[in-house]
């Protein structure tokens, strides 16, 4: 987006839905969420920030009059710049400065978020947030003084260095833009390209000193180059005055910043990171208001705070909806009821824009059920009468009086909850909420297994080469895929280590153009800062060991040093029966590698001895990018090696397969530190089944490749599950998925194996499914399996009854918000299919009948039924299309483990395919559940 010379008469919010920004050098994919609005006030007093920021005068409402509505001019100069990729003018040189010892710590938690007034009397006939913009003032994001002042400097603003490289920094004026809610930089170069912003919704992270890769490149070089520098005239990196913005999909953008002084950098990370938790706390909690907020800003066109007839119409289709402009008019005509004009038009202002809204928005599913349940007399609903939709309709048989009344005083928002009443209203946001989300509730936030069972007995979130953020042969090796997976709970990471050139162990894809990161940065800002984070359950370092002796010493060092005593150090028993539980290992790091057996000691993880061109991934659950499409010209000549040495490889390893007396591979030392830390899971080489359950210890935890994996999965399903009960197993991928494609899990699963390791860069179905999954039990990245995969009770996927056959019932009854098709361009004709992914007698799909020309609220009323052999170990999925005479495009999805699938009236939310949130785009649906 490029900003012109002049401020614009209204600061509009960036239309994220039809760009994207190139930020810090990479893309910044466009954001289809509510971020912000400007909906009225004077400069710096927009309907947000009225919210947000404290004022001396906590009573005054917000304006809502037209006049009131209209943005004044912003006198403030400068163009949007300093995060855009493009020129970014003369770079300089770092120089000065050391890394002081120890790492300075990261920012304190943040305010909890503070809410005043009154929640305003609404009457059971309004319509749903008809005065939310009557609403008092709220001190949302900031609760006291100091606070206050620190978030007002960095909406001023500050001049900070940039820096994208050892060579490459930049001086930009950066400051939060309050009525967009997000991060800018401007340039006083009036050449300078405009528009880079970062969305506070967005940031994931506000990082103090050099914890990013850009940092740690900049440091070593500062430590070689300050004595060349000392008495220069060039600018000192200080560890004190630095600090990064993660932000992006995933977390994975990084904007690395550095401040003038130590203060100045406190007040960005502490303010920053206020407003960023504060402002998505707002966002989940108001999530529908801002929403509907954001629709009245975009549609008026003319920035006068009000609508005319001709914006309405852009609205509707907007909206999904495709109306004549004969009823368009009979609607608009019914909203207006002030008959007010604007240059001679008759125009909506924002209490009539939510009226037109609101007969727009029918759901008479909820409310026929609402009445079904409510007085027929006063139409509200008792807690008793609450209690009584919760047991009958809701599966929730002992839910007792006193818990519906909290519900009533939590979902309620007029003051008869204080009568013990609930509207139509508060119905709906009861609905709408996390707690009747059809992915039960409970088991997405809180941890409700048994944690005490051995480590074999779970599925483990695991991560493939989790350094890479992009393509196995020339990606970028980064501390950040380390801090972004477990931040997704991943609970087991790779390390691939080599000889560095300086005696210090390094880590990437070997033999690759990847670039290289060293294994000290990794330990010590990735997983020693963030192993425990999101899950106290215990880390498991998979080490792919290409060291020599003495760089193993080091890193066995580097691991103690380091990590302390997180690192796991105490031998297994000789006489172990069963690995130890993830409630025995909490908050400690496991590592998992080879020891040495004999003459045949090898690698954590063996390339696979099938052909390159099997791709397990078929074209229902998402085909792997073609080489064509992928690779660029000058990476098309190193895949061709690549993939010549990997058949050479391959023809060599079948030839010593049929020979009497197989050429022995050398021994390869393990240094005798290395051996002190592994314990519990000890890598070894897997050959059959046999072999195993006459050789392997509980301890050993073999790594087998996916076509070696899938033939076994085809031929021995019921050995796999035996085997798989007792020891923990490793499934990767493909050698030549060189494009970062995955393998699908879920076959996998379905027999046991606990690790199957992913590509978590890479937004594909395998890793939706893999989140789906582990999605619940809190999150925590450890999932106990089901009984029948633990001997507990009678199974064998070859021989199925009907024993555990259930039938599932999915009446969809209407949607809400749904997307518009990107590739469409023009108003949806949205279906619905429901899959099932497991076993493979499971594999089945159902769709619902097309709804033309309305994404807005389209009604099915319709049942599909599923037949699930093998609920235990399945996925349920819901894909929302539109139909269209090309493939049809995916507009949203939603996976969840048959385990944790709620009855009742529920809604369906969805999300983009990388696990982006959609809403408010759902699917009111009836679940109902029963065997054969």
């Amino acid at each position: 987006m490029q900003e012109t010379a002049k401020t614009p008469e209204r600061v509009k919010c960036v239309d994220y839905n039809n760009q994207t920004e190139t930020i810090g050098g990479a893309s910044l994919s466009p954001s289809k969420e509510p971020v912000s609005l400007v909906c009225g006030g004077s400069r710096g007093l927009s309907l947000l920030e009225i919210q947000i920021i404290p004022k001396e005068d906590a009573s005054a409402a917000i304006p809502t009059s037209p006049s009131s509505l209209k943005h004044e001019v912003d006198g403030s100069k400068g163009h949007n710049q300093g995060l855009h990729s493009g020129q970014e003018g003369q770079g300089q040189k770092i120089g000065g400065g050391g890394r002081p010892g120890n790492n300075t710590s990261r920012s304190g938690q943040n305010s909890p978020i503070a809410s005043t007034g009154e929640a305003p009397l609404v009457s059971p006939c309004q319509p749903r947030f008809a005065n939310f913009l009557q609403s008092t003032d709220k001190k949302v994001l900031v609760r006291n003084r100091s606070m206050e002042e620190v978030v007002q400097k960095i909406h001023e603003g500050s001049t900070l260095w940039k820096v994208r490289g050892v060579n490459k920094w930049f001086h930009r004026h950066f400051k939060v833009d309050m009525d967009n809610m997000c991060l800018v930089g401007e340039s006083k170069k009036w050449w300078s390209p405009g528009g880079g912003a970062v969305p506070l919704l967005e940031i994931t992270e506000v990082r103090e000193g050099w914890k990013t890769d850009t940092f740690n490149k900049v440091s070593s070089h500062t430590e070689k180059m300050k004595d060349k520098t000392a008495g220069g005239e060039e600018p000192v990196l200080e560890e004190s005055k630095c600090f990064s913005v993660i932000h992006g999909p995933g977390g994975r953008d990084v904007l690395d910043l550095v401040a003038a002084t130590e203060d100045e950098r406190d007040a960005w990370v502490s303010g920053l990171s206020h407003l960023v938790q504060s402002v998505k706390s707002l966002h989940e909690e108001k999530q529908y208001d801002v929403w509907l907020r954001k629709q009245f800003v975009e549609a008026d066109k003319d920035n006068n705070g009000s609508l005319n007839f001709n914006e309405c119409c852009s609205l509707l289709k907007q909206l999904n909806i495709k109306m004549d402009k004969t009823h368009a008019k009979k609607l608009f005509n019914q909203a207006n009821t002030s008959k007010q004009k604007r240059d001679g038009d008759q125009v909506l202002e924002v209490g009539e824009f939510v009226s037109f809204y609101h007969t727009l928005l029918k759901m008479p599913e909820i409310e026929k059920l609402y009445k079904k349940y409510a007085s027929e007399k006063s139409q509200l609903m008792s807690a008793d009468q609450l209690c009584a939709f919760l047991q009958k309709e809701q599966g929730l048989p002992n839910y007792d009086a006193n818990q519906a009344t909290t519900l009533i005083n939590e979902f309620e928002i007029s003051d008869l909850k204080d009568q013990g009443y609930m509207t139509q209203d508060g119905f709906y946001h009861m609905l709408l909420s996390d707690m009747f989300d059809i992915f039960n509730h409970e088991h997405q936030s809180h941890v409700h297994m048994d944690m005490t069972q051995p480590l074999s007995h779970y599925y483990i979130s695991s991560s493939h080469n989790t350094y890479l953020t992009g393509h196995q042969l020339a990606g970028e090796s980064s501390v950040e895929g380390y801090i972004s997976a477990l931040k997704r709970g991943c609970r087991l990471l790779e390390l691939d280590v080599w000889d560095g050139d300086d005696g210090e162990p390094i880590i990437y894809h070997g033999h690759t153009l990847t670039s290289k990161i060293t294994l000290a940065d990794v330990l010590r800002d990735g997983i020693k800062a963030y192993a425990f984070e999101v899950s106290p359950y215990p880390v498991i370092l998979s080490i792919e060991n290409h060291l020599g002796v003495e760089q193993q010493k080091v890193m066995v060092n580097l691991m103690k040093d380091i990590l302390g005593d997180m690192l796991a150090t105490d031998q297994a028993p000789a006489d172990i029966t069963s690995v130890p539980s993830p409630e025995e290992l909490k908050n400690k790091i496991i590592i998992r590698g080879k020891k040495p057996q004999g003459s045949e000691v090898e690698s954590d993880d063996d390339d696979d001895d099938d052909q390159d061109t099997i791709d397990y991934i078929d074209s229902d659950d998402g085909a792997a990018q073609t080489k064509k499409d992928f690779f660029t010209p000058h990476l098309k000549t190193f895949y061709r090696s690549f993939r010549s040495s990997m058949r050479a490889r391959q023809n060599s390893t079948k030839k010593r397969s049929v020979s009497q007396q197989p050429e022995q591979k050398p021994h390869k030392p393990l240094a005798p530190e290395l051996r002190e830390v592994v314990n519990v899971c000890e890598g070894k080489k897997f050959t059959t089944f046999l072999d195993a359950f006459e050789t392997y210890k509980c301890v050993h935890t073999p790594s087998i490749g996916e076509t070696k994996a899938k033939g076994l999965f085809e031929s021995s399903p019921d050995d796999f599950i035996k085997f798989t009960e007792r020891n923990v197993t490793k499934i990767y991928p493909l050698g030549t998925r060189a494009d970062s494609s995955n393998l699908k899990p879920y076959p996998f699963w379905s027999v046991g194996c606990q690790i199957v390791a992913l590509n978590m860069q890479t937004e594909d179905k395998a890793n939706f499914y893999n989140d789906a999954v582990f999605s619940t039990n809190g999150k925590c990245g450890y999932v106990l399996k089901p009984d029948i995969l633990l001997k507990k009770e009678p199974y064998s996927p070859t021989e199925l009854s009907d024993r555990y056959t259930k039938i599932v019932r999915v009446t969809v009854l209407s949607g809400q918000h749904l997307p518009n098709s990107v590739k469409k361009g023009d108003i949806v004709d949205p279906y619905v299919q429901v899959k099932v992914r497991g076993h493979p007698l499971d594999k089945q799909k159902q769709r619902s009948k097309v709804v033309k020309n309305n994404g807005f609220n389209p009604v099915w009323n319709e049942t599909l039924e599923l037949s699930i052999k093998v609920p235990q170990v399945s996925l349920v999925y819901f894909s929302l299309r539109d139909e269209s005479l090309a493939r049809d495009p995916v507009l949203g999805l939603c996976c969840i483990p048959f385990r944790s699938i709620s009855t009742g009236y529920r809604f369906v939310h969805f999300t983009e395919m990388g696990g982006k949130s959609l809403a408010p785009a759902a699917l009111f649906v009836h679940i109902d559940i029963s065997d054969k």
